[in-house]
């Protein structure tokens, strides 16, 4: 069973409040301080009550973070960029340490609201948090929710360097059921927040194409946008692009960004290329998503082909922004790209599969060996 119990928190120097909810969303848990305190009982370092419930002795859930959090990535379902960090629920049966022969049965947990302090909020203006409860309440994801790419990554840092700063900062109410009766445990802090190996090197995937079932004939709004899906036929969009490679300034020059690139190909004949780069950066809209890339990872055709676009500026069929006197984009298969004079790379091209057409450079491929070789499948990653 999985449900999600959402603090609809916006930290703008306001601290949060948590509304009690079952899985289905309706109110009627009953306050565990309703309940004969019978004893105490201690877990892992952490000291917990135990109470009465109905004739069953159960002892308060321990919520513990795990030792790792994940990249930041977009959601799609809230329009904002998230950073998640994996939460054990102890719920385990243990006896009560002053009557040690009355056992403490196991809480069945069906939901987690959590609260920020104050001092949180002030750091990350706009941020929203909740959790996802799962595993039969054993384990839960808790999601940040930040404004922009740089505030989750912020936070990222924050939770690497300073960890305990961030669990003190959160509280969390269990919700669980013991047999028929729906009980809201009290407010408590976590047990200690550890020190974070957070994976901030994962690859994240913004194009990606795997058949012709979606055209990539699409104008600027929609490359601006984005558009597919994350795990078929993909784009993800200029701005989130731009957004999550953009840097900072220093004595105000742009500082170069730290994100990578990486290119993955593979022709209508199995053939298999990569390229890498060290350096990656889509400028803004002020600058029509211009493209940045630095030194290859080694050297491949591939790299040099997509090399020759660097400081090119994006073109759709319905924005031309390339060198050419007419429009590469309209020329050369109606999809957006870095065009100069037109491409030695298109991978946004239409996709063929017409053997008549396989080698025309009007489509999917890149120049190889003095033709252009149509792509069956290709991949565009980037890590910050």
């Amino acid at each position: 069973m999985q449900s999600w119990t959402l603090l609809t928190a916006v930290l703008l120097g306001l601290a949060c409040c948590t509304v009690s909810a079952d899985a289905n969303g309706q109110s009627g848990y009953m306050d565990v301080s309703s309940f004969a305190r019978v004893g105490t009982t201690t877990f892992k370092g952490s000291k917990l009550g135990v109470f009465e419930i109905d004739g069953v002795r159960v002892a308060e859930p321990r919520v513990a973070f795990q030792s790792s959090c994940s990249a930041v990535k977009f959601s799609w379902v809230y329009k904002k960029y998230q950073l998640t960090l994996p939460i054990r629920i102890d719920a385990n049966s243990r006896r009560s340490l002053k009557d040690s022969s009355k056992k403490v049965d196991r809480v069945s947990i069906i939901g987690l609201n959590v609260k920020a302090d104050r001092g949180l909020s002030s750091r990350q203006s706009g941020l929203s948090v909740m959790v996802k409860v799962k595993n039969s309440g054993r384990r839960a994801d808790l999601v940040f929710l930040c404004s922009s790419f740089r505030r989750c990554q912020h936070l990222r840092n924050e939770l690497v360097s300073n960890p305990s700063d961030i669990g003190r900062a959160l509280q969390f109410e269990a919700l669980g059921r013991v047999g028929s009766i729906p009980v809201r445990f009290g407010v408590r802090s976590s047990a200690n927040l550890p020190r974070l190996s957070c994976n901030r090197h994962r690859w994240i995937v913004f194009q990606r194409r795997v058949d012709g079932s979606l055209s990539f004939a699409q104008n600027w709004d929609s490359y601006v946008k984005g558009f597919g899906n994350p795990s078929s036929n993909y784009w993800m969009g200029l701005d989130r692009l731009s957004e999550m490679t953009k840097t900072g300034e220093k004595n105000g020059s742009p500082l170069t960004s730290r994100c990578r690139l990486r290119i993955e190909v593979q022709s209508f004949r199995g053939g298999r290329y990569r390229a890498e780069f060290r350096m990656f950066q889509v400028l803004g809209p002020e600058q029509q998503y211009r493209l940045r890339v630095g030194l290859q990872v080694g050297r491949s055709v591939l790299g040099n082909g997509f090399q020759a676009h660097n400081e090119m500026r994006f073109s759709t069929f319905d924005r031309d922004h390339d060198t050419w006197k007419h429009s590469c984009s309209r020329k050369f298969g109606y999809g957006g790209w870095w065009f100069s004079r037109c491409h030695s790379l298109n991978l946004n091209g239409a996709y063929a599969t017409d053997r008549k057409i396989t080698n025309n450079p009007t489509y999917n491929s890149f120049y190889l060996h003095r033709k252009f070789v149509p792509m069956q499948r290709t991949l565009m990653k980037l890590k910050c």
